[in-house]
């Protein structure tokens, strides 16, 4: 199919931006904190306990430093780093501790796919993102820190 007029073209392109805005995926992203002055990205890529609990207590140490509100924190987990974030991991008492403290943890939808993991499998206070390097990079172009323990 040829479009040949300017007005054609645009309104092609104008359609298709549509439809990708509104039949993608829908993804938790959330807002930025209104007075915290820090903004802190943490990556669990690595599936070890010790890895695991190296990030959450960089999380928990930063969080204390700054206080609840004074600090936005988010741990990003991708690849073997998901399992911090299934629903019977070991450490979850301690998630649903830095949760109530206003720590958000971001699970990669990409590999949820590879893994054939449904929200489900999750724990209920972890957000699915379109993938976890691409949520760093999202949290990057914010302004925000991004630690890699």
């Amino acid at each position: 199919m040829r479009y040949k007029t300017i007005h054609q073209r645009f309104v092609l392109a104008f359609s298709a931006l549509l439809f990708l805005t509104f039949a993608a995926p829908s993804y938790a992203y959330s807002q930025t904190h209104a007075f915290a002055t820090h903004h802190v990205v943490f990556q669990i890529s690595n599936g070890s306990a010790p890895m695991q609990e190296l990030v959450l207590a960089n999380a928990a140490n930063v969080l204390k430093y700054f206080g609840p509100d004074k600090v936005q924190l988010e741990i990003v987990a991708f690849g073997p780093g998901l399992r911090l974030l299934l629903k019977n991991n070991v450490h979850a008492k301690m998630i649903q501790s830095l949760h109530a403290e206003g720590v958000e943890f971001a699970a990669c939808h990409n590999t949820m796919m590879k893994l054939h993991l449904t929200k489900a499998d999750l724990n209920p206070v972890a957000h699915v993102v379109p993938g976890g390097v691409i949520e760093i990079m999202r949290r990057e172009s914010e302004g925000w820190n991004y630690i890699r323990p």
